[in-house]
């Protein structure tokens, strides 16, 4: 377990993203205990910071005080899955239509090409290129939309996204049935309709989630 330190974040900050990648790596598994005292020996820093990140990351809903236990990584219940959806949906449901307004030429070529690649990738059952190449298309989608604070919060959402995708993009038939919304996505980004993007956002968001708790 190794830190990096940087005098642009608090060092509380930087065990937070720390502890927090490490969840979402699977690193940290579901009811593993986090205790306070060892993390601050691993990590070679004082105890504050530390009790500090925990509190964080247990305002998020990624660990869990229990009594007689102390702090463990906390699991997603179908609930949490539900939720976490539903604000990605309106909040990629609010980019895409400023991506409408102020995407350039050149981006929609990159969604373009990104997406024929990803097309030739789902054929060969390469996963990892797929997912790098579908993170990169993610990227440009949203930050196209030229709102640095929106983008930042679809951000906070990132790992979540990266850790359920593993489970909705196991089917072939999932795979595909994505890049053919996308297609029609940037379509309507093309055609400069703002609501048609939106629905179908929020329909490719719909079908991820269908996805996954089929999975559950």
């Amino acid at each position: 377990m190794e830190l990096e330190f940087s005098n642009l974040k608090p060092i509380r900050e930087l065990i937070y993203e720390h502890i927090r990648k490490m969840i979402f790596s699977g690193e940290l598994k579901e009811g593993e205990r986090l205790v306070e005292k060892d993390l601050a020996e691993k990590l070679k820093v004082s105890r504050t910071p530390v009790r500090e990140a925990l509190r964080k990351l247990e305002t998020e809903g990624l660990v869990v005080h229990l009594p007689r236990k102390g702090v463990v990584v906390k699991g997603f219940s179908k609930e949490d899955v539900i939720e976490i959806y539903s604000i990605r949906k309106s909040l990629e449901a609010l980019a895409i239509s400023f991506t409408v307004q102020n995407i350039t030429e050149k981006e929609i070529e990159k969604l373009k090409n990104l997406n024929e690649k990803m097309k030739e990738v789902a054929k060969e059952e390469d996963t990892e290129k797929l997912f790098e190449l579908l993170r990169e298309f993610n990227k440009v989608l949203v930050e196209s939309c030229r709102m640095p604070r929106l983008i930042n919060l679809i951000n906070t959402y990132r790992e979540y996204l990266e850790r359920f995708r593993v489970v909705t993009m196991s089917k072939k038939e999932r795979r595909l049935s994505a890049l053919k919304e996308h297609d029609e996505i940037i379509d309507a980004i093309i055609r400069r309709d703002a609501n048609r993007a939106q629905s179908l956002v929020q329909e490719h968001l719909q079908g991820a989630l269908e996805a996954f708790l089929a999975n559950f």
